[in-house]
């Protein structure tokens, strides 16, 4: 079957094991840009869109302000880009050492940071919970998985929310710099892993998805 445009909204391992094939015959949304985290992937998936005339799309999501830090990241005025993620213990799909921290914190009660450091080492400890994050650092490639800073909150007082908090940092001059931080709250059914409003930027993605191969829409 002839298709335009193959969506994945479901597993990193989608892009890791059918993103070339898929790329040899239609454009390919990655709505789990944390597969791109292994520079392997990322190397074949693009040299997949290169060889085949083909589109590699990756959705903003939930990030706000994605056009607003890629256009910095290109004039050279980004200077660093911290995005913190807060969910229900009950949101999170975890693998390794974070699931024990995440039961460590439910037997514990009350708020507590699973996560504190650079993209890169979470996304496959987290690969459904930080896609956001991963759209950040395909967004801000100067920095990128190694230079996106990352937070990951477990917070049972916010049982029907993912609230993602972006904080931009501009190149200061004698210690002075921009400085812009934006919070998100997304209403989210409990346990959910995606937000409610999380299928209308998607579609909004999907329409607009005309800009160049690997930038977020």
């Amino acid at each position: 079957r002839e298709v335009d445009l193959v969506v994945e909204v479901a597993h990193p391992c989608v892009a890791r094991e059918h993103g070339e094939d898929i790329l040899a015959h239609a454009d390919f949304m990655l709505g789990s840009p944390t597969a791109l985290a292994d520079p392997e992937t990322e190397r074949r998936l693009r040299g997949a869109a290169a060889r085949g005339g083909h589109t590699l799309y990756v959705p903003r999501g939930a990030l706000w302000g994605c056009e607003d830090i890629r256009r910095m990241d290109e004039a050279g005025t980004l200077a660093a880009l911290t995005v913190t993620m807060t969910k229900a213990p009950q949101s999170f799909r975890l693998e390794g050492r974070l699931r024990e921290r995440l039961a460590a914190a439910v037997a514990a009660g009350g708020r507590a940071v699973l996560y504190e450091g650079p993209l890169r080492p979470l996304c496959p400890l987290a690969p459904n919970n930080v896609n956001t994050m991963a759209a950040a650092a395909v967004a801000a490639p100067r920095l990128g998985f190694d230079g996106v800073r990352a937070c990951l909150v477990a917070d049972p007082s916010v049982p029907d929310w993912h609230i993602v908090e972006v904080e931009v940092t501009s190149v200061g001059d004698k210690g002075r710099a921009l400085r812009v931080t934006s919070t998100r709250r997304n209403p989210a059914a409990p346990g959910a892993v995606t937000g409610d409003a999380t299928r209308d930027a998607f579609w909004s993605s999907l329409l607009g998805g005309t800009v160049p191969s690997g930038h977020p829409c």
